[in-house]
């Protein structure tokens, strides 16, 4: 497993990588969240799941979750006893897995290696822990507080220190899981590139990405189109370009790519139920775009 580490100094980049860790669409069927001395996240996974056909309203309840661990990192880090300027206050970790040990890795070992890093790593930070699969590889994020909870006891690892828990990680892997390509030799110097996402930098910036810009404008054609007919055809006066499927209307254009409908959050059969469905959900998208603005405008 290769295992790379990226510091967290601001509230903002904070709140952005919550946001984008939990906000994957590909992460919800195979994917997992595992929280460490986090309260009052679990009714989150209920309310989320049961708004699993109304993306407007899966926001809403993210952007909640979000400000609920958020505040928690915060007031945590409160209680920190050395304060320094430029101190980090959490750090975002990723370990990722070769493509070919997809198939020997299913949610409940992966899970098992989130909470065997959190322990390895720092058993008394405060951690979330996900997985993503939206690359041709799995890999699970991981946030950990900079300051034990409760505490105030800051965290810190050298660089030798660092590197230990990376080798015990692989003696672990190599033990417990015998996965066949993931195996890294820690103690040698390589040349491994961090895992790079266009969207998390941006997010991390206080920037949309393409696609959550187009996700807005969709969903604001969504909410007020009546018929499915209507709902492609303001898509278009909305100046998106859509492109077609055998025979059937698959996507939109973006600057530099395809985005499915059904990545974006609108399967072919949420789109038919447009015509059954009676209510407006208009106030919900305009706090909804409120929410997003301020989160993304807002200096903290």
């Amino acid at each position: 497993m290769i295992i790379k580490s990226k510091a967290i100094k601001s509230k903002k980049a904070l709140q952005n990588a919550l946001r984008y860790i939990l906000s994957k669409e590909e992460q919800k069927d195979i994917g997992f969240v595992m929280s460490r001395f986090i309260r009052g996240d679990r009714p989150f996974e209920a309310l989320l799941e049961k708004a699993e056909n109304d993306m407007e309203q899966q926001m809403v309840w993210l952007e909640k979750r979000v400000e609920n661990i958020f505040d928690q990192f915060v007031g945590n880090n409160k209680k920190r006893k050395i304060k320094r300027k430029n101190a980090n206050l959490a750090s975002h970790e990723i370990i990722s897995f070769h493509k070919k040990d997809t198939k020997d890795l299913p949610t409940d070992t992966l899970l098992k290696i989130a909470r065997k890093y959190a322990k390895e790593r720092s058993p008394n930070s405060i951690v979330v822990s996900t997985m993503h699969s939206d690359k041709d590889h799995l890999h699970i994020h991981n946030i950990l507080s900079a300051v034990e909870f409760a505490t105030g006891k800051t965290v810190r690892l050298s660089k030798k220190e660092f590197q230990q828990v990376k080798e015990r990680m692989e003696l672990w892997q190599q033990k417990e899981l015998g996965l066949k390509f993931s195996n890294v030799q820690h103690s040698k110097k390589k040349d491994q590139t961090l895992l790079k996402d266009a969207e998390y930098q941006l997010n991390l910036k206080g920037k949309r990405s393409e696609k959550q810009t187009l996700q807005l404008k969709i969903a604001e054609v969504f909410n007020s189109a009546k018929t499915s007919k209507k709902f492609f055809k303001k898509l278009e006066s909305e100046g998106l370009k859509l492109y077609e499927r055998g025979g059937s209307i698959a996507g939109i254009q973006g600057e530099k790519r395809r985005y499915r409908l059904k990545t974006l959050g609108y399967s072919s059969e949420r789109i038919k139920e447009l015509s059954k469905q009676g209510e407006n959900r208009l106030d919900t998208l305009k706090n909804l775009r409120l929410d997003s603005d301020k989160n993304i405008e807002q200096e903290i």
